[in-house]
C-alpha cells in the first residue's frame, strides 16, 4: 500500500509482522578497563541495519585486601562504569548527544520501567533486583575478599514506554540513512573510590574475570532489527537522555515551591526520572557516586510551566507507587518517575517544545530531609523530531 506522499503505508498487522525481527546482541568491540580512563570505541557504530539498543557486559575480578571498605556506595559495584556518552550528527537534527548517563542510572532504568532489571552477578550469584531499601552491604561486596563480578547494562535507544509500546518506538531506531558514520561511543571508568570509601589500609586490585592476571573488560554489543520495507516509511525521531546533577541546593529544608535544579529543556518529554540521595565524599576527580539513596529528601516534587503544575502532585510516595503500577515494577529507593505517555500513543508525550519563549519549564519541590551533601539527578527523556510510522 502506498500513501499519498509516495511512501509505503503499512497496516498495523503488516507492521506487526515485521516488528520483532531483533537480531539479538552482536559484539561491537571489547574494551579493556583502565582506572579513570575515558576511551572511545575504535570505530563509529555500524548501522548496516537499524539499531534498537546497546547492551554492555562488564566482567572483572576485584580483590579487596587488608581492611574492609569504611563505606560502600549504595549502587556498587555497577558504579565502576561512571558514564556512557554517545554523540553523532543526524541528517535532520544536526549534532546531538543522545546518551550521557552514568552506569548506575543505566542499570537502574531497566528496573524503573520493567519488572526484570539488569543483571549483577557476584561470585556466581545473581543479586536481587533493586528495591526498597536499595543499598550495597559489605558482606556482599566491600569487605575483604575476592569478587568475580559480571554486570549487564541494557540501554534502549528508543523511548521507554509501558509494556505494549514496541510498535510506536520503531521510528526511533538508529539508521544509516539518518546517522551515516558519525555515532561515537565513549566510556568513562572510575577507580576504587567508585565502590565507596576505602579504609586507609584497604588495597584494591583489578584483574580479569576468574583470574589474578589480566584486566577487566567491557563487551559493547548492539541489537539490530530487520524492518524490511518498513524502514523506508519511517519519519525519524531521536530520544535524548542526558542527566543533570543538582548539588548544593538540598542541605536544608525548604517549603514546597522551591525550584529543583535548572530549567528543563523545552522539548517533547516522555519521562522525567529523579534520583535523590547523599553523595559520597573523598572520591577521585571526576568520580561521582551516591553513598546512600533516599525517598525522604524531597516531597511534592512537581513538574510545571509558569507555576502551573503539569501534574498535581500530592505526595512523592503516591506518585512513586503509581509509576510502579504503570510500568509493572517496583521503583527502587531514591528513584521517582513521571511518565507522560501510554504504550500505544507516543504522541501523548508532554509538548515541552510548545512552551513559549520566556516561559518557565521546571520542577519545584519541598525539601523535607535536607542534609549536607544531599543531591539529586534529573533525567529528562526527550523526543527530537516528529516521529511517524508512515
Amino acid at each position: 500500500m502506498v500513501n499519498g506522499n509516495g511512501g509505503m503505508q503499512l497496516t498495523q498487522r503488516e507492521a506487526s509482522a515485521i516488528l520483532g525481527r531483533n537480531q539479538g546482541p552482536e559484539i561491537v568491540q571489547t574494551v579493556n578497563f583502565a582506572a579513570l580512563a575515558s576511551p572511545y570505541l575504535n570505530n563509529t557504530l555500524n548501522l548496516n541495519r537499524p539499531m534498537e539498543r546497546l547492551h554492555l557486559r562488564l566482567r572483572m575480578r576485584v580483590v579487596i585486601g587488608v581492611a574492609n571498605y569504611t563505606t560502600v556506595a549504595a549502587e556498587a559495584p555497577v558504579t565502576l562504569l561512571q558514564s556512557l556518552y554517545l554523540k553523532g550528527a543526524h541528517r535532520l537534527f544536526g549534532a546531538l548527544v543522545p546518551v550521557d548517563l552514568s552506569g548506575a542510572d543505566i542499570f537502574a532504568l531497566a528496573r524503573l520501567t520493567r519488572n526484570r532489571g539488569c543483571t549483577l552477578i557476584i561470585n556466581g550469584v545473581r543479586q536481587p533486583e533493586p528495591d526498597i531499601p536499595y543499598g550495597q552491604v559489605g558482606a556482599t561486596f566491600g569487605n575483604v575478599g575476592t569478587y568475580d563480578i559480571e554486570i549487564h547494562y541494557d540501554l534502549p535507544l528508543t523511548p521507554i514506554l509501558p509494556p505494549g509500546g514496541e510498535l510506536v518506538s520503531l521510528p526511533f531506531m538508529f539508521t544509516k540513512k539518518d546517522w551515516q558514520d558519525t555515532l561515537q561511543l565513549r566510556l568513562f571508568f572510575g577507580d576504587a573510590t567508585s565502590f565507596g570509601t576505602p579504609n586507609a589500609a584497604t588495597t584494591v586490585t583489578f584483574s580479569a574475570f576468574g583470574s589474578g592476571a589480566g584486566t577487566p573488560t567491557v563487551d559493547v554489543c548492539a541489537n539490530y532489527c530487520i524492518l524490511g520495507p518498513l524502514a523506508d516509511s519511517l519519519s525519524p525521531g531521536v530520544v535524548v537522555r542526558n542527566s543533570k546533577l543538582v548539588v548544593g541546593q538540598l542541605a536544608a529544608n525548604v517549603a514546597a515551591g522551591f525550584q529543583l535544579g535548572p530549567q528543563l529543556d523545552k522539548q517533547k518529554t516522555t519521562n522525567l526520572f529523579i534520583k535523590t540521595g547523599v553523595l559520597l565524599t573523598g572520591t577521585s576527580p571526576g568520580v561521582t557516586v551516591f553513598a546512600t539513596l533516599s525517598d525522604d529528601i524531597l516531597d511534592i516534587t512537581t513538574p510545571q510551566v509558569d507555576n502551573k503544575p503539569i501534574r498535581d502532585v500530592f505526595n512523592n510516595r503516591m506518585s512513586k507507587e503509581y509509576a510502579g503500577f504503570l510500568f509493572g515494577t517496583v521503583l527502587p529507593q531514591g528513584y521517582l518517575n513521571y511518565s507522560f505517555v501510554n504504550p500505544t500513543n507516543l504522541l501523548s508525550y508532554y509538548r515541552g517544545d510548545q512552551v513559549g519563549g520566556g516561559a518557565q519549564f521546571n520542577i519545584t519541590t519541598a525539601i523535607i530531609g535536607g542534609v549536607a551533601n544531599a543531591a539529586a539527578e534529573i533525567l529528562q527523556e526527550q523526543v527530537i523530531g516528529d516521529p511517524q510510522l508512515g
